[in-house]
């Protein structure tokens, strides 16, 4: 059994609503790639979506969902994915760990088949702006790069089940803290306070806004020993 199974034990064991309806954590596997990017472009209407589709111009869903499949398995947290299943249906997901970017193959090629020869010159100043934006993890949390829960499964304590696994990881770890960053205009900041993550720091970009619609970033750290408990 390998470390990341072992984690998720005890919080698979303590999670379950009813005879039929059972929920359980497991790790992602390289066959599930497709249905995770779509968790992850949830409503093409929702804040960090259309951030992502006017910085990159990605003008339609299917576009979205093939950056996002690309950009899932290239990143440095791919090896914590993982997900939430609720009677054999992906519900939710999330990422542990850095989520650096390298120039994949596969990152290569769709970024010169969306934007031509050229795609250096086009993507250079919308990279150099999403950099500016970016915000300095304090030493000491683990960082959350990415979660995620199906906009039709919420309310049914998904994402305190996710939050859950990551504060018992960073216990593990001894990390003092949680951390993740959300665009300005997510309404998710709502729910990332009610379970007790505080924003901490704000990142604005005049350039980064042009882009995106959104000023910028806030960094959100929830302390371990405060975690609240709390419904999503």
């Amino acid at each position: 059994m390998s470390d990341l199974h072992r984690r998720l034990v005890g919080v698979r064991s303590s999670c379950s609503w009813g005879r039929n309806v059972a929920m359980r954590l497991r790790p992602a596997s390289e066959a599930e790639i497709e249905a995770l990017a779509t968790l992850m472009v949830g409503d093409a209407g929702q804040p960090t979506t259309v951030a992502g589709s006017r910085l990159f111009s990605l003008e339609q869903f299917d576009e979205m969902l093939e950056f996002n499949r690309v950009m899932i398995h290239s990143t440095g947290s791919w090896g914590s994915t993982v997900v939430a299943e609720l009677d054999e249906e992906i519900v939710g997901m999330i990422q542990l760990g850095e989520a650096f970017l390298s120039m994949t193959p596969e990152i290569a090629e769709f970024a010169q088949r969306t934007y031509g020869e050229g795609f250096y010159d086009f993507l250079a100043p919308r990279l150099a702006a999403m950099n500016r934006v970016q915000v300095a993890y304090p030493p000491g949390c683990l960082r959350i790069s990415e979660i995620h829960v199906d906009p039709a499964s919420r309310g049914r304590g998904i994402g305190t089940m996710l939050l859950d696994y990551a504060v018992s990881r960073a216990t593990d770890e001894g990390a003092e803290c949680l951390a993740l960053q959300t665009l300005t205009t997510n309404p998710a900041r709502s729910a990332f306070e009610a379970w007790g993550f505080r924003v901490v720091e704000t990142t604005n970009d005049e350039e980064f806004e042009a882009f995106t619609g959104a000023s910028g970033y806030h960094l959100m750290v929830l302390r371990v020993h405060t975690r609240a408990t709390k419904p999503s």
